[in-house]
Order: structure tokens, then sequence, then C-alpha cells
């Protein structure tokens, strides 16, 4: 190396700029292969770009306005780039004009372009360096100039990228975001690095890293300060951006996790980047980079710009680490990716000079692997590879990913101690593996990406047939294969439900609107039309296929549904099913979750397609009203359980099968949403209950814990029996619209309200039924002998005003709270339809008559055996402690002397007097009514037994 400079004693200009101009040298290949990638249309891009941020000129693309910061030193537009400039504007003169200050420092390309890895769709990045002395106002005006660059870009069918970069700021550490992927402001050192590998300096300051020997890489900053200042480098003709001496841990960690995180949705693209990465954790922590490799062959005098392309000297990399390492497989992955990237086809013919020295560089590296004619053929057919193929590269590029993940944890708890390594990052991206590429049951995966452009199939066959566990499933063979033949046939893919396999079919693009498919046995259950019925309908919900973006954050809280359809009763006709049990279903029920004079549920099977937030496709199957009901709880939990802050899906559903498919769709469609709504944050919220009827069944569902799960209630009397359990906080109960509509539950419940005591009562010749709801929402019922409206609203108000007054000496509530807190009574009548609707009544203002015969109990608590307790009749006392266990008898005794020829009408208490000292508290209102029915049963019992004591009178 004796060109170079090697000791600082021995440093001079001269042997500096032959440097230079060997950098320079290369970068003007460079941007001649650049010039010859493009379009004819698009190389005005290129060649404009540095008059564009040299000048301000308003016919020219980019103008903002005359102070808009422009200027770069030491320039001097071409020929070229003023003929270009006059083709867009013929008025357009160029004026060479002295300035004070030259605002842009450089223009740079970087990337692929100008390498063998450029392709027509690769985008532009471009960093534009400014004076680091521009004030905010400048800078807008510079971006806003840069934005319309882009879009000028944009119309020449060009992707470009420009940053605005200090280069002094980004030196410290203080930089904006440089990469459009989100990885530049977490990665500066691996985005320098690549910036100094890949970079072409079109016009301004060429970097001073440039002059920085390679032996002298670890000790960057000494040295070039020394450069600077002993002025054997000009400050005004470079620029310096650092050097790549130190690398903290967590940003080659960042690194690696962020090139794996994208690997997943574009394997090919990245997967080089992850085996680059992997290399240099071998080294690390004194990593060999690729530009310092570079720049050792510049200085040695070996400019050779094929040998020195950036994605060649990436090869040459991997090529030596993984061969290092016996991984014969993964060199050959290596090379099939590098291959994929140059996006040529060296297997065809190609007319023109246009990319003729990348075919040319490609067909050496080629000759070197050894490919053969018949395989570089297989490869160029990548965009048309059929499934076949496409499942066995996904594999390869699966084990690969997963093998980067198992390296990348290694490294994670080898270097975590000590840095700011996230823990919670590796798992997240451990999750995102899992998601993306773990296969189960129920789970449709995706299958291609970014292998094949289509994997439509022309036709396939699909059989419902006996698996080895005995059970029957679907196995998809593609072409035309009969039964017979699909005995000795391997499937292409087997399911145990049909939505499963023809969501898989669709999102994958494996049968298309032309695809023919035939249907096997011939007695299948599922006929051809509800099949192409079920392939519309997976259009309509995905028209896209699959999206495989799914941001980080999503990650880290619990999968929520972002879209849910239900597949009802596939291939089953629950008509016909009835029928052959010979239930009768003739009756004016409709409802398909209770129908007919059989109630019986019309739902067999649900087939429930979700798509979560962590982007899986999940298809689960269900059996039966039970089924139905699991289903529905496992929506929940995914729609408002798990949900953050995005409102919850609405649900679709779809069946086919059967006369009165569309009416049962539609029905457990309204359920799913209307349970959703019942229980979702614009309705009651999680802490309420949804009751609903099935078969001859009731099912509360309700929250347990931090879970949705749903309760069998086997008649009316069981489901009453659970309402009437004491509730200690409000949980407010929502009847589904089909369900209990010959009851008055329904309005009873639209009624209730936390906090306020409601009584309803419905009177017919014979009898008052009596419903309280109490502050909690539990329900009390009791029946009554028919009652006047008159003196059941005096008597239970009373009672009600009684707990109330009770409560407040007690300090339960706060006395301020004894008027809001008015109990509400409500009067049930049935329309004309035969439902019921309540209507508002005010009970009477005035007392009870004079003779009324009050009855109060004091005592202290509800359990009358453990203390002594007194019952007021009138202004008599009747004490447990005198009559013991004739207490009863002496007080009905005592009632029957005071009514007029002692009729017997029922007995009741008026009122209720605890005192609470036993620590008990006071009771809920609804245990207060249930001990208040059980004493007048007592007491009305007592009365029974008493009048057949009596002699008879004849």
């Amino acid at each position: 190396m004796a060109e170079a400079v090697t000791h600082r004693d021995g440093i001079g200009r001269k042997e500096l700029q032959k440097i230079r101009r060997r950098f320079m040298a290369l970068h003007r290949e460079r941007q001649r292969r650049i010039e010859g990638e493009l379009l004819p249309g698009q190389r005005v891009f290129t060649t404009l770009l540095p008059l564009l941020f040299h000048i301000n000129h308003p016919m020219l693309p980019g103008f903002v306005n005359t102070t808009t910061p422009a200027g770069i030193p030491d320039f001097n537009p071409s020929q070229q780039m003023l003929q270009a400039a006059k083709k867009l504007s013929r008025s357009f003169a160029y004026k060479k004009r002295a300035r004070r200050r030259y605002h842009i420092h450089g223009v740079y390309l970087m990337g692929s372009i100008g390498s063998i890895a450029h392709t027509a769709g690769s985008d532009l990045d471009i960093w534009l360096c400014h004076d680091p002395e521009l004030g905010n106002r400048a800078l807008k005006a510079l971006r806003q100039k840069v934005a319309y660059i882009e879009e000028w870009a944009g119309e020449l069918g060009l992707e470009a990228h420009i940053f605005v970069v200090n280069a002094d700021a980004f030196r410290r550490g203080e930089r904006d975001q440089l990469s459009h992927e989100s990885s530049g402001s977490t990665q500066p050192r691996l985005l320098l690095e690549e910036f100094y590998r890949t970079g072409v300096l079109l016009a301004g300051r060429y970097p001073l890293w440039w002059l920085v020997p390679p032996e002298e890489d670890d000790n960057y900053d000494d040295y070039a300060a020394m450069l600077l200042h002993k002025r054997f480098v000009n400050p005004l003709d470079c620029i310096d951006f650092g050097g790549l001496q130190q690398l903290p841990v967590e940003e080659f960690f960042g690194a690696a996790h962020w090139q794996l995180f994208k690997g997943i949705e574009s394997p090919y693209k990245t997967i080089l980047k992850i085996l680059l990465t992997e290399a240099y954790a071998e080294d690390y922590p004194r990593v060999r980079w690729l530009c310092h490799a570079a720049k050792v062959a510049i200085y040695s005098g070996d400019a050779d710009t094929d040998a020195l392309d950036p994605y060649v000297l990436l090869y040459r990399r991997l090529e030596q680490y993984l061969s290092d390492r016996g991984e014969t497989r993964r060199l050959e992955l290596a090379r099939r990716c590098f291959y994929f990237k140059t996006d040529l086809k060296l297997s065809q013919k190609t007319t023109g000079r246009r990319h003729q020295w990348q075919r040319n560089l490609l067909s050496g590296l080629v000759r070197e692997w050894g490919w053969k004619a018949d395989e570089l053929a297989v490869l160029d057919t990548r965009e048309s590879w059929k499934i076949d193929r496409v499942l066995e590269e996904r594999n390869t590029l699966v084990r690969e990913l997963s093998n980067s993940y198992r390296l990348l944890t290694d490294f994670a708890r080898t270097y975590a101690r000590g840095s700011r390594i996230d823990p919670e990052e590796l798992s997240l991206l451990g999750r995102k593996l899992y998601t993306a590429l773990e296969k189960r049951p129920g789970k449709v995966d995706s299958i291609n990406p970014g292998i094949s452009r289509s994997l439509e199939e022309q036709r396939v066959s699909l059989h419902y047939a006996r698996t080895r566990e005995d059970d029957f499933g679907w196995f998809l063979f593609l072409g035309e294969v009969s039964e017979s033949q699909a005995l000795v046939t391997t499937p292409i893919k087997t399911t145990a439900g049909l939505i499963e396999m023809l969501t898989w079919c669709h999102l994958n693009r494996v049968v298309g609107n032309k695809t023919i498919i035939g249907l096997y046995p011939e007695a299948c259950p599922v006929q051809l039309s509800e099949l192409h019925a079920l392939l519309g309908a997976l259009r309509a919900i995905y028209p896209e296929g699959l999206a495989m973006e799914i941001p980080m954050e999503r990650l880290s809280a619990p999968p929520c549904a972002m879209a849910c359809t239900l597949f009802i009763n596939t291939g089953t006709d629950p008509m016909a099913f009835l029928s052959r049990q010979g239930k009768q279903l003739t009756s004016n029920r409709s409802d398909p979750l209770s129908f007919g004079a059989a109630h019986a549920c019309l739902v067999e099977k649900v087939e429930q397609l979700i798509t979560t937030s962590w982007g899986e496709t999940l298809v689960l199957s269900y059996q039966g009203t039970v089924g139905l009901m699991e289903s529905l709880c496992h929506f929940l939990r995914l729609a408002l359980v798990n949900q953050a802050q995005e409102p919850p899906p609405r649900v679709t559903a779809h069946s086919f099968s059967s006369v009165r498919s569309s009416g049962i769709a539609r029905r457990v469609e309204t359920l799913f949403n209307d349970v959703c709504h019942a229980l979702g944050p614009n309705g009651a919220g999680l802490d309420a209950r949804y009751l609903l009827q099935a078969d001859d069944d009731y099912y509360l569902l309700q929250r347990q814990q931090d879970n949705l799960e749903f309760l069998a209630l086997g008649d009316l009397d069981e489901l009453l029996d659970l309402l009437s359990q004491p509730q200690y906080r409000f949980r407010p109960v929502i009847i589904d619209a089909m369900a209990l509509q010959e009851t008055p539950l329904p309005v009873i419940y639209r009624h209730n309200r936390e906090g306020i005591i409601q009584l309803f009562y419905h009177t017919d010749r014979e009898e008052t039924r009596l419903y309280v709801l109490d502050e909690q929402g539990a329900l009390f019922r009791q029946q009554l002998p028919a009652t006047d409206e008159h003196y059941l609203l005096l008597q239970q108000q009373r009672f009600l005003n009684g707990i109330r007054l009770m409560r407040s000496l007690t300090a339960e509530q706060p006395a301020h709270r004894l008027l809001l807190d008015a109990p509400e009574f409500h009067c049930l009548e049935k329309d004309r339809q035969g439902r019921f609707v309540a209507h508002p009544r005010t009970p009477p203002r005035h007392r009870l008559p004079d003779n009324y015969l009050e009855l109060r109990l004091v005592a202290d608590g509800l359990d009358l055996r453990r203390a002594p307790h007194m019952l007021i009749c009138g202004d008599r006392e009747f004490s447990s402690l005198r009559h013991g266990r004739q207490l009863l008898d002496h007080v009905v005794e005592y009632i029957l002397s005071q009514r007029q020829g002692s009729q017997t009408y029922p007995i009741y208490l008026t009122g209720l007097e605890l005192s609470g000292t036993s620590g008990e508290g006071i009771a809920p209102t609804c245990e207060l009514f249930e001990f208040k029915k059980r004493l007048e049963q007592k007491l009305n019992q007592a009365m029974q037994q008493m009048v057949h004591r009596r002699p008879d009178p004849a």
C-alpha cells in the first residue's frame, strides 16, 4: 500500500488528492450506470436534481419562493443539465451568481441505485445535506421544496425519498427520521455504513470518511480532527458524518430486530440484510464493516467497479460467512435471494444495452455457483410458480426466519446485561413470528409472501372424505382427481371444515373466478351451488386477499377482533334433520333459535371466520346450540374484553343450505350485533348480563372476572330463581328481543336503573302479580290475591318508606338521597298484540284509613332464631321473649279479633325495623321483600290453621 497514506508523519496533500480522485472515479462510474438503468424519460430527474437545489427558479420543479435555501459549493451545472432545464422551460436561462453562503452542502444518492440490485421498481433514497445554521423557517421552506420535487419524481414514474440531513446533528446523535421505513432514527450507524457503502455523490462536498485510512477507522475522530487541524483538508470541501468505531449493542439489536420484522412480509427483499446482520453479530463488538472492505480496496488501488458493487460486496461477505460455517443450504438460499433481488432473468434473451453490465456481472456469479440452464429456467419462472413449489419455498423461508430469530435471541441473552435492550421487543417479535408463520388448526396461513405473482389454478378437486382419525374432512387436490385417484394422490391441503378450506383457497388466491371446481363424492352434503355462494361471500368479505402489514404496537396488546363473519349450517338442512327426528314444527313461533311447536334451534353448525388485530385469520367450528353460545362468547371476548380503543366490528352471517337459510343467518347476525352493542361501550357495558332463549332453554351471558361466559338455565323457574339472587353491585339485564315475549320481564328490565327501587304489578280477575327490582337490579316476585290498586300501592309504599328510613338511620345512605331515590311504581297491562306495557303510577298521597291495622317487625336482623324480636300490631306489642314459639299464633289471634266478623283475608307486613347491631348490615331490598314474603306466608298459614281449629258454629 505504497501510495496510501498510512502514517501521520508521512501524510501529504498529493496522496489525499489521489485517494479522493479514486473515490470520485468510482462515483462517476456509478453515476453512468445509474443513467443507464433509468428510462429515458426518468433520467432528467437525476440529471436536474443538483441544479434544482442550487437555484430557485419559478419555471423548474420544486419552486417555493426565491428565498428558499439553495446553492451548492463549487457546483457548475453541465451543458447536459442546462439543456434538460430548457426542455422543461424554454424561458429558462442560467445566471451564475456569487453567494455569500451556500445552504446546500451536498446531494447524495444511496441504496440499490447504480448497483446490480437496482430494478425498475426500486425507489430512490436521497440525502440532502444542508447548512447546520439554517433556521426553522428556512428548513420549512426547504422541506416544502423537497415535497414538490418528490411529487415531480412520481410524475416521472419514480418513487423518490429525499431526506433533509444536518450532518453536524447526525454526528452528535441529534437527527431527524432518516428512513421512510422508520429504521433510520434508531439505527444511525448502520444507516451510515450503508451510506458510505452505497452513496453516490451527485454534487457538493465529499465525505471526510474517504480520507481517513482504513487502519485508522477505529481512531476516526482523532484522525479526522488532525486532518482538519493541520489543514490537509479544507473543511469547506468536505462533510463529516462521523465514524463507525462504536456500535451500541441496543442499536445492533434494533437493526436485527427491524430486519427480521420486515422479513416476514418481504422475505426475499430483506433476508440478505438479515444474514448480513447475523454475520456482523459473529464479529461483534469488533464488526468488520462492508464499507471498510470497500475502502481497503480503494486505498490499495483495486477500485474495480464490479467488485465494489455494494450488493456484490454484501454477497461476498455472506458467502464467506456461510461457507466458513459449512451451511451450504443457507448459502444456496442467499444466492437465490440475491438472484431474485436483481430481478434479472438470465435464461431469457434480451435486446438492447440496458442492464447489460448487470447481466454480465450476474452471469459471472452464476457460473461460479455452478447453476445449470434448467435451474435458471425454473428460477426465472418464479412469478408463475404454482402452489406445490411455492409451499416448498415458503417452508425454506420460514425455517430461515425462525433460525434468525433464535440467533437474535442468543445475541440478546449474551449482550443484554448492561445494555438498553428491551426484552419486551424480543417478545413482541417472537409473537409476530408466531402469528405470521406458525401453523395450527383453524388458522388460515399465508403461503405466498412475495414468491409468486399468482397461485390461481385452472382446475381443482374438493373431496369430502373420512380422515385417518375416522372423522370426516375436506381434501384439496390440484387438477381433476376422481374418488379412486384421490386414494393414491397426496392432497395439497386438508382441513376439518369447508369454510376453512375455501377461505384458505381464496385468501391465497388458489381459487379464482375462472377456476373449475370438482366436488366429490356425488352424495356430498354440500351442493355446487352452495359452494359457489360461499366463495362469493368470501370474495365480498376479503376483496383484496390477506392484509399482512401489522404494526408492532398492536402485538403489545391481546388480540382483538377486526372482522367477524359467521357461516351457518354449511351443508346442513336443519328442517330435514328435525323432520327425520319426528319433531313437530308447525306453530306460529318463527324465531329460528326456538322454532315451532318443538321450540327447536335451527342452528346446527356455526363456522366463525375472524380476523384479529395480530393479523391472524381464524376459522373456528361449533356444533349445536351450545356451540352457538360458545362462538358468541368467543367473539365477545375478542370484540369487547380484549378491545382497546377501536369500536367492535359489525358481524355478518351467511347461510345457503336450505329454504330458511337467509332467515336463520339474519337472526344469528342480529343476535351477535345486538349482544355486542348491549355489552359494549355504547350500551350497558360489560357489567351487564344478556338473556336469550334457544331451544327450550335460557342462556345468560355475563362476564366472570376477565372472561365472558354463558350459563344455561333449563326452564323459566330456574331463570327466575337466578334473577332473584341478591346482587352486590348493579348488573343490568338485557333481554333478547325474541325471548320471554309472553312475560312482563322484558318491559320490566327495560325500565331498570341503578340505585332505584322499582315496583311493577299486574292484576287480573283472581290475582295480582307483584315484581320488584331492587337498587342493584335483583328481582323479587310474589303472587297475591287480586288486590285493590289503591291499597296495594299504599301498603308497598309504606313498607318501602320504612326501608329507606331504616337505611338513613343506619347511615347506609346519606339522608339527602332519600328524596332522590324515591321508589317507582308501574302498572303492567297488555296491549292489542298481547305484549306487556308499563304505565307509571303515582302512589296515593293520603294516609291509610284510621281503622287500618298496621303490622311491623322490630328485630336485630333477618335471622329471628338468633335474637329477640317483636311484632307490633297497631298499639299492641308481641315479644318473642314472652310468647316464644306461640308468637305468631298470638299475633294472628289479635288480628282476627280486630277484623269485622274475623274475616280471613291475607295478612301483610307493613313495616320492618332492623337495628343492624348484629354486624350483618341491612340486607338488599330483594332479601327484605323475600323475608317479608316468608313471614307473611307463616302468618297466613297460622291463620288458616287457627280457623280450621275453631268449632263449627252449627
